[in-house]
């Protein structure tokens, strides 16, 4: 009995540390990947101002497409976002 609940528990433990590998090296290649775009990015020039204006412009684009809605106003929702964390405090 104890000997087949110790291979249960060193195959469950080798299933789960194969996943945790997939896992680290799936972060890492996102990791990478992001790292590169944004040296790229700085290396011809954009900045950070210029990434959050074109996503806003986009959210904005999106945003219209919703029937009934006229324009996005980033500020005005991160204002209510932190509001509504304060009052939860």
């Amino acid at each position: 009995m104890e000997l087949l609940l110790l291979a249960g528990s060193v195959i469950i433990t080798g299933i789960v540390f194969l996943w945790l590998v997939r896992v680290i090296k799936a972060t890492l290649k996102t990791a990478l990947l992001v790292a590169a775009i944004v040296f790229g990015l700085q290396f011809f020039g954009i900045g950070s101002d210029r990434i959050m204006a074109q996503v806003q412009q986009i959210i904005n684009y999106f945003w219209r497409l919703i029937p009934g809605q006229q324009s996005f106003n980033l500020d005005g929702v991160l204002h209510q976002v932190a509001q509504a964390a304060y009052s939860m405090i």
